[in-house]
């Protein structure tokens, strides 16, 4: 038996034989009683190595012919197995590997301090014994790896048959590289350029932002081509994509900073990437992409690839446009539509609040004007819009019924209007939904991906305050000419009033317009006003949260584990109350919805956007109002995930 070979199955027993032997030479020099001790270390040491180095190959070939009897077919000793072979214990020692191994990967050259996570980074034993197969890469070469769970006595080990496919992978690398990308490139301001620049100074501003994108692309091996004014069209290969992608689309900040005259004139992009097989495939994912970045409010890229989007982006803040025929040709179109169906049912987001409660009660009110039966479908239970609803029902309305009631009312035929959302998974009764035959989307939230996209009319304006608003235009300038009871306009009035914070965020002249006529609709602010108090139990707790809160970056976090009544109503008051604070750019709220959901409440006063936070946690909502729901999460492990999606925020802005 080679000593090389005792040495390699003990390497630390015999590194600390040697140890010993240097320690006696030290003490030749000191005290001979130490040197007597360090040999007889030293000696009992070797002895011991030197035993359980024989047992470990003798367990080591028993293995071998163990695995050499389940061999079937001319091969009948591993050894002479035609791949490189490895056996691993769960630690991911190296116990023995046959001579390809040897030769092929280990270029002859035997090492004590090989390990299989030289392959393998994170090794697990766990993993690795119950997958069949798995790709590694060492020393420029690419391998698939099977893997077998193998018995000796009482240790588990696993053996791992190496398949240099390294041409193949490489060519399916390069093929991958090599599949087209279309990219569609949008002013999204270019009509309000046009407006308000004289035509010389506006083809100089064009002209300049063709030049950065011609400067953005020029390292790139694409085509780029102008199709129109403020519209694009790049062609390409997957590889110069995954170096756009890398650099985070850098032409949406350089057009956003873009100054003429040295005064910023506000440019924005959308663009939308679609990825696929073929040009075509590219060219309809690319236009659906450029659809959901301006549906989320512009000045961002879309781009699909791998079944899913990624989005870059979406800094800016926008200002609405004040054009009144998107409202009135809208109404047209969603009145021919409600008068074909006989039954009409409206529902919001789950856990409803007053935008969405308000936007369906008025939605209802237009149905019923029109001559429709129509029902709002609404879980009282859970909504926070409890103060409306009760305002209404002692007023004598009587629209609202609950999921059961409403899988009773509806039919195959019945029309659902679906407010205050487009995500099929956030609303009150998503069977309900699923059984009617036509939809109707009105909402103002920013696109999501997995957007509602069979909708008869998808009236969505990401630029608005709140759903409120959208269906207070869509009443007013219906028509029939419709007056409102100042019950339904009240209703409409805290939706605009709680999106709004009172006015403050995401108001536009249409906004003060939608609220004007519903004030002389006869909306009663004072009850709004009643709509959002909170008594003093609610109060105390909104403080005790507020007073534990602390800064993070530009951002204050606040945790509760409370468990009291209307907890989503206090955490998001709070949330807003936060950013009173000085300094403070956003505010989040953590809270547990129940035992294995935490909710995350997310504020900001617009200058920073609290939607691409919480939508790297799953959530969604808007730049300055958004929110999300993590399940099977602690308080404290929210909060470490807010944090990295804060940080990955201002990482990419």
């Amino acid at each position: 038996m080679r000593f090389k070979s005792l040495l390699y199955h003990n390497p630390a027993g015999f590194m600390s034989a040697v140890i010993f032997l240097l320690s006696a030479v030290g003490f030749a020099f000191i005290d001979i009683r130490g040197v007597i001790g360090c040999i007889i270390g030293f000696i009992a040491i070797v002895t011991v190595s030197v035993v359980y180095s024989f047992f470990s190959i003798s367990s080591t070939k028993r293995l071998v012919k163990q695995i050499n009897k389940s061999l079937r077919g001319e091969i009948k000793n591993i050894e002479s197995f035609p791949l490189p072979v490895v056996l691993c214990n769960a630690y991911g020692g190296i116990v023995w590997y046959n001579k390809l191994f040897l030769s092929d990967i280990l270029s002859g050259k035997e090492s004590s301090d090989f390990k299989i996570t030289d392959f393998f980074e994170n090794f697990s034993f766990d993993y690795f014994s119950n997958e069949e197969s798995v790709c590694a890469e060492y020393k420029d070469r690419c391998y698939t790896v099977f893997t077998t769970k193998v018995q000796d006595k009482n240790t588990p080990l696993i053996a791992m048959y190496f398949l240099d496919d390294t041409y193949f992978k490489t060519t399916e690398r390069e093929y991958l590289l090599t599949r087209p990308f279309v990219m569609h490139i949008l002013v999204d301001n270019i009509d309000a350029l046009y407006r308000k620049y004289s035509d010389s100074k506006f083809a100089l501003i064009t002209s300049g932002i063709e030049g950065l994108l011609e400067k953005w692309l020029e390292n790139h091996n694409v085509v780029f081509k102008k199709t129109a004014n403020g519209r694009f069209l790049v062609i390409g290969e997957k590889r110069d994509l995954n170096k756009l992608c890398d650099e985070k689309f850098e032409v949406l900040n350089s057009v956003r900073d873009y100054k003429y005259e040295n005064v910023e004139i506000g440019a924005t992009l959308s663009i939308g990437v679609g990825t696929g097989e073929d040009i075509l495939e590219c060219e309809n994912q690319a236009k659906r992409a450029l659809d959901l970045a301006l549906g989320r409010g512009g000045d961002q890229c879309a781009v699909f690839m791998n079944e899913g989007y990624t989005f870059f982006g979406g800094m800016a803040n926008l200002s609405n446009n004040n054009s009144k025929v998107s409202p009135r040709q809208t109404s047209a179109n969603i009145l021919s539509v409600i008068k074909k169906h006989s039954k009409v049912v409206i529902m919001g987001h789950r856990f409803s609040d007053n935008d969405s409660v308000g936007a369906c009660v008025g939605m209802e009110y237009f149905c019923r004007q029109n001559g429709v039966n129509a029902k709002i479908v609404v879980d009282k239970k859970k909504s926070l819009a409890r103060p409306l609803i009760n305002y209404l029902e002692a007023d004598g309305y009587d629209a609202f019924i609950d999921h059961d009631d409403g899988k009773r009312f509806c039919d195959s035929k019945t029309l659902v209007i679906v407010v205050d959302t487009h995500l099929a998974s956030l609303l009150e009764s998503e069977d309900i939904f699923n059984e009617a035959s036509t939809k109707i989307i009105i909402d103002h939230h920013r696109r999501m991906a997995d957007y509602i996209d069979n909708a008869e009319v998808f009236y969505h304006l990401p630029l608005s305050s709140s759903a409120c608003e959208m269906v207070s235009e869509l009443l007013e300038y219906s028509t029939t000419q419709i007056e409102l009871p100042s019950e339904i306009a009240t209703a409409l009035l805290s939706g605009i009033v709680l999106d709004t914070k009172d006015y403050v965020l995401k108001t536009s002249r249409r906004t003060f317009e939608a609220a004007a006529y519903l004030r002389q609709n006869g909306a009663n602010t004072v009850e709004v006003k009643k709509m959002f108090a909170i008594n003093s139990d609610q109060m105390t707790a909104e403080n005790e949260i507020i007073s534990s809160a602390d800064t993070y970056r530009n951002c204050i976090i606040a945790k509760t584990d409370k468990k009291i009544d209307n907890i989503r109503v206090i955490t998001a008051k709070a949330a807003d109350d936060m950013l009173n604070i000085s300094g403070v750019k956003a505010s989040f709220v953590i809270s547990r919805m129940n035992d294995k959901t935490v909710n995350i409440s997310a504020r900001s006063l617009g200058e920073e956007n609290v939607q691409l936070i919480v939508e790297r946690l799953g959530g969604g909502g808007h730049s300055t109002m958004a929110a999300c729901q993590i399940p099977d999460v602690s308080l404290n492990e929210a909060l470490e995930r807010l944090k990295s999606a804060i940080d990955d925020y201002y990482e990419d802005k």
